[in-house]
């Protein structure tokens, strides 16, 4: 049996949890919610809470999991250096998982094994009208960017979509929109890196902030002159 430790503060909310597992499967045995604009100030309250819950205490984790982005800058930023630290002072492999990730693992589990060589996009909102993208084709990642909305338009095509917030539902009306994601989505991803080994360096993990590309940039830099 090994414990796993999942932080989210990616989002207006977000949330930690404390997973038990056992052989290949996990189960998430206790979590909390943070608030997106208390999440500073409830993050340790929260840990705390989550460990005397579930009756584990920090020498008992194997692993610890953060989804890294993208997000809120903040958020992002406050989770991830949690994480760290906690990594780096028990001394325990670090895993990340990304927000997008999460997001397409929805459509994956609602349409259920056969669906895993099939491609999907997860689109979140990045603000000022442009648009997160992860394209997923089962759990390989073949491209995560952030482009104007009317391009992640043009360039989703007839692949399926998942989002998660009423502005992209209505950018994209035949998106499935699913309930926001969080710990829970985020578990079967870690649960996948940790059996595979898959872990992060502690000191060279950043946060997963996607930037346009330099070519949008090029091209919104000629409309501006």
């Amino acid at each position: 049996m090994a414990w796993l430790l999942l932080l989210d503060t990616c989002g207006e909310g977000g949330g930690v949890g404390l997973a038990r597992v056992d052989g290949a499967a996990a189960a998430l045995v206790t979590e909390r919610s943070l608030p997106g604009r208390e999440t500073q100030e409830r993050l340790m309250v929260a840990l705390d809470e989550v460990f005397a819950e579930a009756g584990v205490a920090g020498a008992h984790l194997d692993a610890i999991a953060v989804v890294h982005g993208p997000g809120s800058f903040t958020g992002v930023r406050i989770g991830l250096a949690a994480a760290k630290g906690l990594a780096d002072a028990l001394d325990v492999p670090l895993i990340a998982v990304s927000r997008l990730e999460s997001l397409a693992s929805r459509w994956f589990v609602s349409r259920g094994p056969e669906a895993g060589s099939e491609t999907v996009q997860a689109w979140l909102d990045a603000g000022r009208g442009d648009v997160f993208v992860g394209r997923y084709r089962g759990t390989v990642c073949e491209e995560e960017v952030m482009l104007p909305g009317t391009a992640a338009v043009a360039g989703a095509g007839d692949v399926p979509v998942v989002v998660m917030e009423d502005r992209l539902a209505e950018l994209l009306p035949r998106a499935l929109r699913v309930n926001p994601v969080g710990v829970r989505e985020a578990l079967g991803i870690a649960l996948r890196k940790f059996l595979a080994g898959e872990f992060a360096d502690t000191a060279l993990l950043d946060a997963n902030y996607l930037r346009v590309p330099d070519a949008e940039l090029a091209l919104r830099a000629r409309q501006c002159a």
